[in-house]
């Protein structure tokens, strides 16, 4: 409602929100001619609203609590008395089954308030037991909205009200809708009515599908984008809004796995892992971690100092295990039977510093510098990181 002292008011099933208009009252004297009024959705008719507007009326005045609540009351749409002659059966040839129905949306019915009522004023229902009632529209009982076929009441000349007559439930019920107001056909069939039986037998449910004869399904997975961000920064102690590292992340983030399964696994996201481990290791060993390079690499590195040149600082297996040993400790899983050996993995990452080492030894080495010693650091961190012990799981 709106009136000038109390601005806005909003109800909500008859009942007001006690939500107070920010903006004073006022009159109607500056009103344009011009203004639309707009339900639903906005004059854009960019917000449309999912919901069913069923009535729309505007009163020149505001009504007051009173109004509102009879109105609520009244209910919204036209109704009509829908009655089922049971005479038949009771014994009373004007015995009816009284229902108010509406149509309740588009989609359906509203079945309400049935009672039991005769049309003569000269007879009074008694002794008419009722039992099992449930709703037929166009010669086939209604697969859904059947509130009443639990009821078991006797129809009793000291429950029934001439003019009124038995009231049989308070509930309401929706059928569904199949041709329209205009073209659907209700009856109602009944497990007992008077003297007359007929015994409802619920059909039996459906028994379920044998379940497909799918391929066994994998016992490993992926670990998706954000479980792969979280695991590096957890094995290198670098943190995930480290800024370079958050940056690749944010670049490369579409390109990671999305889902678990190992069937969706593509070259590409092989590519983002690569890239996402180069920079969490270029992170670590230039320091920019959470733990500092020299606790991580215990004994190879030394703080506020450079590392050895690369000719020198791989020269034992006890150097190359200062590096592979902290890394193979935090990426490799244990308890598991399908993952590499330990000591195929040392091995191999053995190799590489051998092989990234060979231009820094020999002869004419070309590479025995100590930015040659972070780059091997880096490429193992990075070929540890992005490898499968880390991606599978």
């Amino acid at each position: 409602t709106y009136d000038p002292v109390n601005g806005r008011r909003i109800y909500v099933n008859g009942v007001f929100t006690y939500d107070v208009d920010p903006v004073a009252g006022g009159t109607l004297v500056d009103w344009d001619n011009s203004f639309a009024f707009v339900i639903g959705n906005e004059v854009s008719n960019d917000r449309p609203w999912a919901g069913t507007v069923r009535f729309v009326a505007i009163h020149n005045r505001a009504i007051d609590q009173a109004a509102i609540t009879q109105n609520f009351n009244v209910g919204v749409g036209e109704k009509f008395f829908l009655l089922f002659n049971v005479g038949t059966h009771s014994g009373n040839a004007d015995d009816y089954v009284l229902f108010e129905v509406s149509q309740f949306d588009s989609y359906s019915y509203l079945f309400n308030t049935p009672r039991y009522i005769s049309l003569d004023p000269n007879v009074t229902p008694d002794g008419i037991p009722l039992a099992g009632m449930r709703i037929g529209i166009n010669g086939a009982e209604a697969n859904v909205g059947q509130a009443y076929q639990n009821i078991n009441t006797t129809i009793s000349s000291s429950l029934y009200t001439p003019g009124v007559g038995q009231p049989l439930s308070q509930m309401g019920t929706v059928i569904p809708l199949e041709n329209g107001p205009n073209f659907d056909e209700f009856f109602l069939t009944f497990e007992v009515l008077g003297t007359s039986t007929n015994i409802v037998t619920e059909p039996a449910p459906l028994a379920p599908a044998p379940p497909p004869n799918l391929p066994p399904a994998p016992v490993i997975g992926l670990r998706t984008f954000e479980e792969i961000d979280a695991t590096m920064a957890a094995v290198t102690d670098v943190s995930r809004n480290q800024v370079d590292v958050e940056a690749v992340y944010l670049t490369v983030k579409q390109q990671l796995p999305t889902v678990e399964g190992i069937e969706g696994f593509l070259s590409a996201h092989q590519m983002a892992v690569s890239q996402m481990a180069i920079e969490y290791c270029n992170a670590l060993v230039e320091d920019n971690g959470q733990t500092s390079r020299d606790v991580y690499f215990a004994g190879f590195f030394q703080p506020g100092l450079a590392p050895a040149t690369a000719d020198t600082a791989f020269d034992t297996a006890g150097k190359r295990d200062q590096i592979i040993v902290p890394l193979m400790n935090r990426v490799m899983n244990t308890n598991l039977t399908d993952q590499p050996a330990t000591a195929d993995v040392t091995g191999e990452l053995d190799s590489l510093i051998t092989i990234l080492t060979s231009c820094a030894t020999g002869g004419s080495p070309t590479c025995a510098t100590t930015q040659r010693t972070e780059e091997v650091v880096k490429a193992v961190c990075a070929a540890t990181l992005g490898s499968a012990a880390m991606l599978i799981q």
